[in-house]
């Protein structure tokens, strides 16, 4: 099936994409191709079937195939001289957040006529270009959903920098993304990339800011993806078509959460993910049940949409006489926490060697880039979250009393009979 948004991105989906995608990528006027991709996706045969199905038909010119964990300077450099020493006029990537950041990067140089990334540090990206450099960005199942967004990081490890950019000129304009590109992962790989998604997706429905309504269809597909499949594939990651729809979520709930402003949540996950060379959505994940529980957000949720939204498979969690912001609330943390009967993924951020007398200088580095009177963004708020982050779910439970509520609490479904069940399903 295909997709056709706004904001010119194209959505290429299913079985066989990547082989219906050539001729979309020969419309784009791609003819003389750079394709960037990292170095897990080139290791795990994940390149040589993208170019079996496109069969020489896609006239790549060169490639640069050892993008690490990170974007770096070099990276973006080393990649625009190629496309330059090649007389390329297209993009492809494949594979995960750094080598779509140095594609990104590489447009914005293309446009301004840059060839050193660290002339930014005295200008911004001009607004006016009429240079064209279609990009076509073909996903795995290490996605962090940055494909469809404008937003840019790129890493000076020499001087011990940061780039950021969110333009306009950054936007990709294909996203295949084929069953082909889902590989084996490990279930806590699995589990992560999942939350992540799921935090995104969350945070972008509840976001005070206004977000497109493409964005909020985007997002309340994506939870319903997750609900459905997410489990499942943590149980039985061998399945293709599991880990085929978590990536799908991961990509819609990236595209949603990124058309709103950043948060604070994303601004920590940054500085923490900077300073330990940690994963950033593993600490995004970690940070949001806690965040979501503490921030002061109006969700107008209509009551009769929340199965729909969260889906009626155990998650949901009402209790008597509770806004709809609760039941979003607790319905989130009861993900989180019966997802810990199927796999032990990390919770806390302890285990990610973040240290906690860290904690004032992190604060305080984020609250000094904001001048406004916002509650997350004063000191108290900040070291609240990262003091509960900081602790495993039991150890949260064990630390405070639980809080008591009028009536019963309902939770949908029996944790323990599931857990038997799916766990006798994935034998």
């Amino acid at each position: 099936m295909e997709y056709n948004f706004e904001r010119d991105i194209k959505f290429m989906v299913g079985d066989k994409a990547l082989r219906r995608s050539v001729k979309e990528i020969n419309n784009l006027g791609a003819r003389r191709v750079l394709l960037i991709c990292d170095e897990m996706s080139d290791r795990v045969g994940q390149l040589k079937d993208m170019l079996r199905q496109f069969n020489k038909e896609v006239n790549i010119v060169d490639k640069v195939k050892h993008i690490g964990d990170i974007a770096t300077v070099e990276d973006c450099e080393k990649s625009l001289r190629a496309y330059k020493a090649g007389e390329c006029d297209s993009i492809i990537v494949l594979g995960k957040k750094s080598a779509v950041a140095v594609a990104k990067a590489v447009k914005i140089m293309l446009k301004d006529d840059i060839s050193i990334i660290s002339n930014y540090r005295n200008f911004t990206v001009n607004n006016i270009s009429s240079v064209r450099v279609p990009l076509i960005v073909v996903p795995t199942n290490l996605s962090s959903g940055v494909e469809a967004s404008n937003f840019v990081r790129i890493y000076d490890v020499e001087h011990n920098d940061i780039f950021e950019f969110n333009t306009s000129f950054a936007q990709t304009n294909l996203i295949v993304i084929d069953p082909l590109m889902t590989d084996t992962m490990p279930p806590k790989s699995i589990a992560t990339s999942g939350l992540h998604a799921l935090a995104m997706a969350v945070l972008s429905l509840t976001s005070d800011s206004d977000t497109n309504p493409l964005g909020e269809v985007y997002a309340v597909t994506a939870i319903k993806l997750l609900t459905e499949n997410l489990k499942k594939c943590v149980l039985q990651n061998k399945v293709k078509s599991f880990r085929f729809r978590v990536l799908f979520a991961s990509i819609l709930a990236g595209y949603s959460y990124w058309q709103t402003p950043k948060d604070i949540l994303s601004e920590l996950a940054d500085r923490m993910s900077d300073r330990y060379r940690a994963n950033y959505g593993n600490i995004f994940l970690i940070l949001f049940p806690h965040y979501i529980a503490m921030r002061k957000w109006n969700a107008d949720f209509d009551p009769d949409n929340l199965i729909n939204l969260l889906g009626d498979n155990g998650y949901l969690v009402f209790k008597n006489s509770t806004a709809n912001r609760d039941v979003i609330v607790d319905s989130v943390k009861n993900y989180y926490k019966r997802l810990k009967n199927y796999v032990d993924y990390v919770d806390n951020l302890q285990d990610l060697g973040i240290k906690r007398e860290d904690f004032v200088d992190i604060a305080s580095s984020v609250i000094s880039m904001h001048t406004d009177e916002s509650e997350e963004y004063k000191f108290s708020f900040i070291m609240e979250l990262l003091e509960k982050a900081f602790l495993s779910f039991e150890e949260n439970e064990n630390a405070v009393k639980e809080e008591t509520h009028s009536g019963p609490t309902i939770v949908k479904g029996n944790v323990e009979e599931e857990t038997s069940k799916e766990a006798a399903d994935g034998q």
